[in-house]
Formats: C-alpha cells, sequence, structure tokens
C-alpha cells in the first residue's frame, strides 16, 4: 500500500517550504497536517509540483471532534467552548496524481462559531461537489466557493445532521408538497 502515497523522504521540498508542517503514519498511510492559513500555498504546491503534480482532488470530509458527553446533555456539562472551539473539525483532503499513481492526504483544523476555509475549486473543479457536501452535512464554509448551497437535503432544513451537536430526535418544519396538483403517486 505505501507504494500509492507519498512519503516524507518523497516530499523533502513540501517540508522544506512549509516546515511547521506535522507528518504521521497511520495504517500505513501517511498524514500531512497543515494550519487552514496556509491552504492556499499548499493548494498551489500540490497542483503544481514537478515531481508529483496533484491532478485530481478525490475527496473532501470532515470529522465533529465535538465531546460525545455534550452532544447527550448539552445543559449538564458546562462546556461552551468545546462548541466553538477552533479546533473542532478537521477537514481532510484526499489528493490524486494520474502521471505518478500517488496519493497524499493533507489535513487541515477549523472551528469557532461560524467554521471557515478557502474554497479549493479554483485548483480543482471536483470540488464543487465535494465542498457542498461538506457544507451541507457539517455546515463549514468555504469562502470562493462559486455556488455553496445544500446538495443532499432541501433548502429548508435547519442545522447540520452529522455535526454532534445536532439533536438525535431533532424534527424539521413541516412543507407543503412542491406541485400539489402532481398525483405524487398516491390513491
Amino acid at each position: 500500500m505505501a507504494q500509492y502515497w507519498l512519503l516524507k523522504d518523497d516530499l523533502k521540498d513540501f517540508f522544506k517550504q512549509f516546515p511547521h508542517a506535522e507528518y504521521s503514519e497511520q495504517f500505513d498511510q501517511p498524514n500531512i497536517r497543515i494550519p487552514n492559513a496556509d491552504l492556499e500555498k499548499i493548494f498551489d504546491f500540490f497542483k503544481n509540483h514537478e515531481k508529483y503534480p496533484m491532478d485530481i482532488l478525490l475527496d473532501i470530509t470532515a470529522v465533529d471532534y465535538l465531546t460525545s458527553d455534550y452532544a447527550e446533555r448539552p445543559n449538564v456539562t458546562g462546556r461552551e467552548e468545546d462548541l466553538y472551539s477552533d479546533t473542532r473539525f478537521d477537514l481532510i483532503y484526499h489528493f490524486y496524481s494520474v502521471e505518478t499513481n500517488r496519493r497524499v492526504r493533507v489535513l487541515t483544523t477549523c472551528g469557532g462559531e461560524h467554521p471557515e476555509v478557502i474554497s479549493s475549486y479554483e485548483w480543482w473543479q471536483a470540488a464543487h461537489y465535494l465542498e457542498r457536501e461538506v457544507w451541507d452535512m457539517f455546515g463549514i464554509k468555504f469562502t470562493g466557493h462559486p455556488d455553496l448551497r445544500r446538495v443532499l437535503l432541501y433548502e429548508e432544513f435547519e442545522g447540520f445532521p452529522l455535526r454532534k451537536d445536532y439533536p438525535t430526535l431533532g424534527e424539521q418544519p413541516r412543507l407543503s408538497l412542491r406541485n400539489p396538483e402532481q398525483d405524487n403517486g398516491r390513491s
């Protein structure tokens, strides 16, 4: 599996340019953690790398690190600071180089009351759908995205269902039929 991943030795030029980046391996897969302030430079670096140009953005996803006891009993834990922590969310980018058949995983953190990072759409148009999905499920805003709106849920949906503070038994507002004159298959 390691033959498909860019390892630390393959990216010496990266770590010279970004000395504050952290490298770790988990399950024989390398992770590069960077501050979200450097995302634009990182995107440029990987898109235009001479030896390993990352042509494809395979995936963007997020992880919510809000403690589970806060999600289950928000009024009992008394830790509001967890809700707006700057490190509450991890964003994970998976890049792939067609030319070299190599992959790299880049992680960054975001948080606060309204989590926000720069959009990667300018570098990889595949980000159009991927960033909309992360926005829809986690509420992380991507600045510079050309059409950031819900993609999986309807526009009137309240909240972000993959956040750990989303109520388990949350109810959504009733919506009237979009086309009441249409049969909708009911008898």
